[in-house]
Parts: structure tokens; C-alpha cells; sequence
């Protein structure tokens, strides 16, 4: 039973946080609503196309100390 009250646990904290953004989310104006999800979304973007560069950049470094090494 210890690990059954440990989940109910774990739930119900869950749920409070949750309930307590949601209470947050619903307080604020649509303005602002849409500028946060749009600085969500440019934060998203921003670290996909940094990840994308960071991974060409790497591949294309590999490539060429493959291409300078006397084999």
C-alpha cells in the first residue's frame, strides 16, 4: 500500500500545480495570453534552428578533419 499512497500522492500535487496555472493562466488578459504563447513559440523555434546549425556545424568540422588526415 506504500506505493499506492505514493502515486496518490504525487497525483494530487500534480493536480494542484496544474489547477494553480490554470487559476494563473485564466487571470490574465488575452494580450497577454498571445505574447507569452508567442514568446513560447519564438523560444521553441530559437532552440530548434541553434540544434540544427549546432549539428551542421559539427558534421560539417568532422568532415573536414576526416578530409585532412593522411590515412
Amino acid at each position: 500500500m506504500g506505493l499506492m499512497s505514493f502515486f496518490d500522492n504525487v497525483v494530487e500535487c500534480v493536480k494542484e500545480k496544474i489547477d494553480l496555472v490554470t487559476e494563473w493562466w485564466d487571470g490574465l488578459d488575452e494580450s497577454r495570453q498571445k505574447l507569452l504563447i508567442g514568446c513560447a513559440v519564438a523560444g521553441v523555434c530559437l532552440a530548434t534552428v541553434a540544434g540544427i546549425a549546432y549539428s551542421l556545424g559539427k558534421a560539417k568540422g568532422y568532415r573536414l578533419a576526416i578530409e585532412e588526415e593522411d590515412f
